[in-house]
């Protein structure tokens, strides 16, 4: 397979290089260590970015949004959704929730069921006001 490379230089030592193949194109932004720091991969399918390293922090002083066809948040040793102020999950269809085990806490007030059919509890035991 052949690779076409092209490179640019940047500040501060870095450098932009750009692989071509048949099956893909690569823009890669390397540092001056000489790791690469992040990648864009420009596919058949799509592009992909690939951040290596340190990782990738997105900061926005306004809103932030993201609109897909569908969504995957994958955190492959973990995941953790925080909100200074309300939070919100909606769905036009079903919802499931499924872990090893699940706590439901409310810190200060109620926790609020409410089905427009019947409310369904089944387990092993039920053990309420223990």
């Amino acid at each position: 397979m052949t690779v076409i490379t092209q490179t640019l230089e940047l500040i501060g030592d870095q450098r932009l290089v750009l692989e071509r193949t048949q099956a893909e194109n690569v823009l890669k932004v390397v540092g001056s260590d000489g790791q690469v720091k992040f990648s864009i991969f420009i596919t058949a399918s799509g592009p992909v970015l690939r951040f290596e390293g340190a990782g990738l922090l997105i900061q926005s002083t306004g809103p932030l949004a993201i609109d897909a066809q569908s969504l995957v948040l994958q955190g492959r040793e973990g995941l953790v959704l925080i909100s200074g102020g309300e939070g919100n999950i909606r769905c036009e269809g079903d919802l499931a929730i499924e872990a090893r085990q699940q706590n439901l806490t409310a810190a200060l007030g109620n926790v609020n069921i409410k089905a427009n059919d019947d409310v369904i509890l089944d387990g092993e035991r039920i053990r309420m006001n223990c």
